[in-house]
């Protein structure tokens, strides 16, 4: 069989030697920093089948070379560095991780969620400082709470499985309508304005788009019920820190849970690390597991492309699917700004 000829992007770096060890022989994969070409990786991209990578937004220049490119293979949920159009007019598929760290991430929320409601982190340093603080009689349980998850993707689903085995009840908005979990699971439908208002804890699973761009802003945070809890493992894109951190000090929402901030590393300074009222991860959602699977799907979607095969978990246009929904649905209203 033919060489199979993989570029990997340098962020990737880390991963390359799984890469090679889990490939086919008849796979030839090296490493490269695509955001930085030169004449030789011009000459490398002459014979180039396939890219894996997600931070790269290739030229025209790297898209004429690459004249044998067939697909770009991401590593990650997200895409947003790539031109999806620019890949589309050049006939180059774009394929994420087909949710590789969904489930991950939906654990990685539901620890959140207990340790906010059970106070964990106050707890811990209680008992670690000799202190002894019980405040077991503030802590709250799942049970016939709502949980509102805004965005039900690969790992709002993931999500809303495994909430619904705590007694939770569910409500999602979505701009595409799930109409089989609905019924699996007993989700309930309803736009942005109303899962503010009824959700005990908002959970965020969204790409970044213009539209969802501080998607989380004053506004919203106030049309939210009062002591709720918000959580964002999405993008941190998607929410204004300033406005989580007044909503949090002036007791309008109980606590916070995010993964992800609009700047990363989080600044040393930032008012959110002087809260007890929040948990902070850094980006540290996805588990090993997950990079096992992500590994497994990029080499099985690019086994498929080197037989001639149509790959797996294409790139959605998601500003696209949202201009089409507010045409629909003109009414609604994602976040008043």
């Amino acid at each position: 069989m033919m060489m199979f000829n993989i570029l990997v992007n340098t962020e990737y770096e880390w991963l390359f030697e799984a890469l090679k060890t889990k490939s086919p022989k008849f796979f030839s994969i090296k490493l490269a920093d695509l955001s930085r070409p030169d004449e030789k990786q011009y000459e490398q991209l002459v014979r180039t089948d396939a890219i894996i990578g997600q931070k790269i937004n290739l030229s025209d220049a790297q898209y004429e070379a690459a004249s044998n490119l067939q697909i770009i293979q991401t590593l990650s949920a997200g895409f947003e560095y790539i031109d999806l159009s620019k890949a589309k007019a050049r006939n180059v598929y774009v394929a994420n991780n087909n949710g590789a760290n969904a489930e991950s991430v939906a654990e990685h929320v539901l620890m959140v969620i207990l340790a906010l409601y059970r106070q964990l982190l106050f707890h811990h340093n209680s008992v670690k400082q000799g202190k002894w603080t019980c405040l077991k009689y503030q802590n709250h349980g799942l049970s016939g709470k709502t949980l509102g998850i805004f965005g039900l993707g690969n790992t709002g689903k993931a999500l809303a499985r495994r909430a619904s085995s705590f007694g939770l009840k569910i409500k999602y908005f979505d701009i595409m309508r799930q109409a089989a979990l609905e019924k699996e699971l007993g989700l309930e439908f309803v736009f942005p304005e109303e899962l503010l208002k009824l959700s005990d804890i908002l959970s965020y699973h969204v790409p970044k788009t213009s539209y969802t761009r501080h998607l989380i802003n004053c506004n919203s945070l106030n049309k939210m019920k009062t002591g709720a809890l918000l959580v964002n493992a999405s993008r941190g894109d998607v929410h204004d820190e300033n406005a989580i951190y007044e909503a949090l000090i002036s007791e309008k929402i109980s606590g916070a849970g995010l993964d992800v901030f609009e700047k990363e590393p989080l600044p040393k300074k930032s008012p959110l690390c002087k809260l007890e009222n929040v948990v902070l991860t850094p980006h540290s959602a996805p588990d090993k597991e997950s990079y096992s699977r992500t590994i497994n799907h990029a080499i099985v979607n690019l086994t498929r492309v080197s037989k001639g095969e149509n790959p797996i978990a294409l790139a959605v246009d998601h500003e696209e699917l949202t201009r089409q929904f507010l045409k629909q649905f003109p009414e609604v209203k994602f976040s008043s700004h």
